[in-house]
């Protein structure tokens, strides 16, 4: 019988692989990357919040009130209060702002080469709050 110890050191190896493996590899994972994601087998309320929401964006910006986004989810068979719906696009609507926010950012941050630079002055930018 072998001791634990053993057995944690033969898990504990470092795998050495090939380029060649690497590159199948690589070309395996590329092809994943262009077929379409897969679908969950189920949902939860959340989650599919989260798949239709740019549909509810829409709908919301064409005059829909909660209650009728809630009235159209019934008719669907899915159960969900407008307070429920509206702390998930809430949420939803904060995480994209997020993300544009971020976007913004790092492009601020990017060297610019403006006139004043080029003749030789550096010129500072105010900083703007977003």
């Amino acid at each position: 019988m072998q001791c634990q110890c053993m057995e944690n050191e033969a898990r504990r190896r470092v795998q050495v692989l090939s380029s060649h493996n690497v590159e199948e590899l690589r070309a395996f994972l590329k092809e994943k990357a262009n077929e379409p994601a897969p679908q969950p087998a189920s949902y939860t309320i959340g989650g599919i919040v989260r798949a239709v929401f740019p549909e509810l964006c829409k709908l919301r910006k064409r005059g829909y009130s909660l209650n009728m986004l809630v009235r159209l989810f019934e008719e669907n068979g899915v159960k969900i209060t407008a307070t429920a719906l509206s702390g998930y696009m809430k949420k939803l609507n904060g995480e994209a702002e997020k993300v544009s926010a971020n976007e913004i950012r790092k492009a601020r941050t990017q060297p610019s080469t403006s006139s004043s630079q080029t003749h030789g002055h550096s010129a500072m930018k105010p900083d703007v709050p977003l």
